[in-house]
């Protein structure tokens, strides 16, 4: 069972906690006793930054980000001790705005260098920038990169590509020291969550070269895991944190952070990544020991904290979801969690870093390219949630119609385009839109191209982005105007996966998503269609929309350029009211229950039916013509890479090696 607290849960029973602290030998504050100094190990932690580097927002308002972590490091140096703290990153800190854009991830590599981590894991969104990029960063980075489970299969026998782990000697008050071994591992799902592109020979041969310890069971990754953890306790390591870029919700749940826990022993911590959630658990191994899991969310909306005393031979850990004193206020809906500057401040020199860094993007992207009325969402109002992985919002809507119309623009009869909920990445607001405005919403430089599909491959890929709601998955397809159709959420899904693969669908089961038409007219599946998307489903088939990737494509440029250039020519510089409404047009409806039973043909029998009156051939309320079907392009992707996957709270959680899982709160 997990241990989780949630937000109202922590606010409703504080005085509780505080009674049961006691009780459980737990530290009443949820970030450690200063009277702990000397006599414990403190891991500050991140995850999933994604580029929110903390400079100041339009409202002039400045969030969380690395000059306050930085600030905070150095107060903990203070009480603990500066040999007693260790930062770490548990991936995917290079990608996700303008900035990593512009500079394929090097700004973020400076700042984090800057700010002092010791530790990092590659995420999946760490090899967006291709290969050659990606160790380069690596070797521009000063922190050590780690993994169990990332290998080089060109050898006979699989290299790994980094060291599975590192042991850190702390000192003690005592004059002794305790051994903290750090081991990284990061999902097989990268293999087709990143480019595909990325771990293949080359261009022209599309083998996998890479890969993660991807099987359908999630033994390899398993082994992996608990190889390093035997290596590290037999080097000499007193307690053993994973760096886990693995995730929960939305994750294949054989390779969860949780299945992974369960399915090993001599693990303490995971402090985790990937699903964007912000938790601290206790889950139980496989020796029925327990572990703490804690992750921080996303985009710096926290920071968490892991204190290990080896006096009391306790764990805690603890993330400010559930604490307003740490590095910010409570969160509060439409307002995201600012530094408290008035207890920490920021760190001066980070600050500089960051503000030198915003400025080089500024004067890049700084542009107006027109403007909106209306605010488009990709969060809901919360600013923390995705919206646009769960269901139709404004912006996927914009963001859709600005494909297609890109294709049009260039002389292509395209009838639908996709995006994937996890390549929108940020709001825009109404007011005036920037060049890095646009950037920010499409910020991974994807190649938009078409090609020709069928129907039933449609309707398949539809399937496939439609079976995991109503949980978030950055695999949902927002869609274009004139498509339209229901999904019922209360049937299981028929897909079919591998891993992360999809296999194809179950016919023996009925299919999530029905009524399904483009201008009116029923998606027929033998009929073919253009679609617009890019390149990382039609070409390299990530993820998992293999079925996208069986013809040629023709190139088009790219996703961000489409967004520029839709705004300036399709919408003369004005994004209007058609895009007001924050939940969307109605492309994409959710049914709960069986479709409704149709009514009984209420024309009498014998009696002829009328014809309606047709209109005069020039009249006006002619309806819009069909899109017509245009040029077939393609490039056909072998999807190696894909078939590669197949082969807090505030109460910190203490736990002793013999200690069993329980059920307090």
């Amino acid at each position: 069972m997990s241990n989780e607290l949630s937000r109202r849960q922590f606010l409703a029973g504080a005085t509780a906690f505080a009674l049961g602290s006691a009780v459980f030998g737990l530290p009443c504050r949820a970030f450690a006793d200063d009277a702990q100094a000397g006599r414990a190990i403190v891991i500050l932690h991140t995850n999933d930054v994604h580029c929110a580097v903390g400079e100041a927002d339009k409202t002039g308002a400045t969030p969380l980000g690395y000059s306050a972590l930085a600030s905070y490091v150095a107060d903990r140096k203070g009480v603990f001790g500066s040999g007693n703290v260790t930062l770490v990153d548990a991936g995917d800190a290079v990608q996700g705005n303008v900035m990593g854009t512009l500079t394929q991830g090097q700004a973020l590599v400076d700042i984090m260098n800057a700010t002092g981590y010791d530790y990092v894991i590659p995420g999946n969104h760490e090899f967006d920038y291709g290969m050659p990029q990606f160790n380069h960063l690596v070797g521009s980075a000063n922190a050590t990169y780690l993994s169990c489970n990332f290998t080089d299969k060109r050898p006979e026998v699989p290299t790994l590509m980094f060291a599975p782990y590192a042991i850190q000697d702390y000192p003690l008050a005592s004059g002794s020291t305790a051994s903290v071994a750090f081991v990284g591992v990061t999902t097989p799902a990268t293999l087709t969550a990143s480019s595909p592109k990325s771990f293949w020979r080359s261009d022209d041969d599309h083998t996998c070269v890479y890969g993660f310890c991807e099987d359908d069971t999630g033994a390899a990754l398993a082994a992996a895991a608990q190889n390093a953890v035997d290596q590290a306790r037999t080097a000499g390591a007193d307690y053993v944190v994973l760096l886990a870029h693995l995730g929960q919700g939305g994750s294949p749940d054989i390779w969860r952070s949780d299945a992974l826990a369960k399915r090993c022993r001599g693990i303490d911590v995971i402090i985790d990544g990937h699903s964007h959630q912000e938790y601290v658990q206790v889950k139980q191994d496989a020796e029925n020991k327990n572990v703490i899991i804690t992750q921080t969310g996303t985009q710096f909306s926290s920071v968490g904290q892991v204190v290990i005393n080896p006096d009391s031979g306790t764990i805690s850990a603890s993330t400010p979801a559930f604490e307003a004193t740490l590095l910010r206020e409570a969160r509060k809906s439409g307002d995201p969690a600012y530094v408290r500057e008035a207890t920490f401040g920021r760190d001066a020199s980070v600050q500089d870093a960051i503000n030198k860094k915003v400025a080089d993007v500024e004067a890049q992207t700084g542009t107006v390219i027109g403007k909106s009325e209306v605010d488009l969402h990709a969060f809901e109002d919360d600013d923390y949630t995705w919206a646009v992985r769960a269901h139709e919002t404004n912006l996927g809507d914009f963001v859709t119609d600005a494909y297609l119309y890109y294709a049009t623009n260039a002389g292509v009869m395209a009838d639908i385009a996709f995006v994937n909920g996890g390549g929108v990445r940020a709001n825009l607001n109404r007011g005036n839109v920037t060049k890095g405005d646009l950037i920010n919403v499409n910020p991974f430089n994807n190649q938009l191209c078409y090609t020709s599909v069928s129907g039933q491959d449609l309707l398949d890929a539809l399937e496939l982005s439609a079976s995991s709601l109503p949980e978030p998955n950055g695999d949902f397809l927002q869609v274009s105007e004139g498509l339209e159709f229901v999904i019922r959420t209360d049937i299981d899904s028929p897909v079919l996966r591998s891993g992360s693969t999809f296999v194809g669908i179950d016919d023996t089961k009925e299919r999530r998503v029905r009524r399904a038409a483009l201008h009116g007219r029923a998606i027929d599946p033998q009929a073919t269609y253009t679609l617009v998307c890019h390149s990382y489903y039609l070409v390299e088939g990530g993820g998992s929309y293999s079925m996208l990737c069986k013809n040629p494509v023709t190139l088009l440029g790219l996703d961000n350029d489409a967004l520029m250039e839709y705004v300036q020519l399709n919408l003369r510089g004005v994004i209007g009211q058609q895009y007001a409404n924050a939940t969307g047009q109605g492309r994409i409806a959710t049914q709960v229950g069986p479709d409704p039973v149709p009514d009984p043909d209420p024309t009498p029998k014998g009696e002829p039916e009328q014809p309606e009156t047709q209109p005069p051939a020039n009249d006006a309320s002619d309806p819009k013509p069909l899109a017509p079907t245009g040029d077939d392009g393609t490039l056909k992707a072998t999807s190696a890479a894909v078939a590669a996957a197949a082969a807090v709270g505030a109460a910190a959680f203490a736990t002793t090696h013999a200690e069993t899982e329980d059920d307090r709160a």
